[in-house]
């Protein structure tokens, strides 16, 4: 039977791997509903991106506030959110898994909210560690409302922020079902439950064990504002220095995104590369000594935060079977939250003992080439016969690569 233009249209080549070679399926015009969750995944990455960015600036307002204490104590508010909302990296998965993300998505903001609205009542900094749970345009915005209502308001204010996530799950939920047999695949995986495997990959857990290395040093966001005022630098200006790092993060990404999709890139040794820099940058922070260098840090740290965090999911992948994939990336954020936030605290300490942050610095500069180095040793514990798994969908998803895959076989063998 003849097709009509329009279904040929509506043709594409499948990028499900258990379709053969040059197989079709027809696509569902779903009338902007991908664009939907586009939007809705972008203004929760922003938000959730965000709190951590600000971070530096509520650690310079604490410490104005809550002025009797050290800044290892203070660090722990900001340093504590972070690592709670990764140790429960798991929990996350496994419930998006059988109640649907979406649900998960708006629960979540729900609970933000909830913590960032009794953190405007603590009466003490002990309170906040236990109630305190956004990046370009809330730096300034944040900043300036310090300034002018108080650390109480602001907390109030951001706690309606959040609320903006459970609209965005909301969003998502708006989106029709997927076909049955997505269905039954969902359903097959939901059922599957927790995975204990994936503790048995050398080459995953290696990875883990680098990343938790490198995580102390993790402290750019919480300390940078604080370093700028101690050296003269006003509120406002130093406060810039996170739409800076801000900035020079969402600037690379949708480039390095597509720089780690090429095929004769190694998505492992561009994280090493990245994380090569970041520690040079790191050990340079100390003779930085006027607000231009600063701010160049602070562009030049973000930019190179940006490759790290895309680069994470996507190195991960390829230690991992697919279907494994939402559970590595929760355990990974859940081993590593006790080192991150351990980072900010320590690096108050050092300031509390010496007055200074240069051996902070020194010290994260150190520990991340240390994580660079161990992760020479993945490729040595890789599974080897899952890297040749994920090649063949690949290859089945694109006939023009596996044609001239067979043909520099052919050349090769003659």
């Amino acid at each position: 039977m003849k097709r009509n233009g329009s279904d040929k249209e509506n043709e594409h080549n499948t990028r499900s791997p258990n379709f053969g070679l040059n197989a079709t399926e027809k696509t569902r015009r779903d009338g902007g509903c991908s664009w939907l969750v586009c939007l809705a995944g972008f203004l929760i990455q922003s938000i959730v991106g965000a709190q951590g960015n600000i971070s530096g600036i509520i650690f310079a307002g604490l410490l104005d506030k809550y002025n009797d204490n050290s800044r290892s104590q203070t660090a722990w508010v900001t340093a504590i959110a972070v690592g709670v909302s990764e140790i429960f990296g798991m929990i996350p998965a496994i419930l998006g898994n059988h109640f649907g993300f979406a649900n998960v998505i708006m629960l979540g903001g729900v609970i933000c909210a909830v913590g960032m609205f009794t953190s405007s009542f603590a009466p003490n900094i002990y309170v906040l560690y236990l109630t305190y749970v956004g990046t370009l345009a809330l730096t300034p915005f944040v900043a300036h409302l310090l300034q002018s209502v108080g650390l109480a308001r602001t907390f109030q204010i951001l706690a309606g922020i959040q609320l903006v996530i459970v609209c965005s799950g909301f969003m998502i939920r708006l989106v029709p079902p997927p076909s049955k047999s997505d269905q039954l695949h969902s359903e097959s995986e939901r059922k599957s439950g927790f995975d204990w495997t994936i503790f048995k990959n050398k080459g995953y857990m290696t990875f883990v064990v680098a990343l938790c290395l490198f995580m102390p040093a993790y402290l750019v966001h919480v300390h940078l504002v604080r370093l700028a005022k101690d050296s003269g630098v006003d509120s406002i200006k130093a406060a810039l220095l996170v739409s800076f790092a801000a900035f020079g993060s969402v600037t690379v990404r949708p480039f390095f995104g597509k720089l780690m999709d090429m095929r004769y890139v190694n998505r492992l040794t561009a994280m090493q590369i990245t994380l090569l820099l970041l520690s040079v940058s790191s050990t340079l922070v100390p003779i930085a000594t006027n607000y231009e260098w600063l701010a160049t840090y602070a562009f030049f740290s973000g930019f190179l935060e940006g490759c790290f965090v895309i680069s994470l999911p996507l190195t991960v992948q390829d230690l991992v079977e697919e279907n494994q994939q939402a559970l590595a990336l929760g355990s990974l954020f859940c081993f590593r939250s006790l080192p991150k936030t351990a980072g900010p605290s320590i690096a108050g300490w050092i300031y509390d003992v010496t007055h200074s942050y240069d051996i902070a610095f020194f010290s994260a500069g150190a520990v991340t080439l240390l994580s660079t180095c161990l992760m020479f040793l993945v490729p040595f514990f890789q599974d080897r016969s899952l890297s040749k798994r994920k090649e063949i969908p690949r290859l089945l998803r694109n006939p023009e690569l596996y044609q001239k895959e067979i043909i520099a076989a052919k050349e090769t063998c003659l």
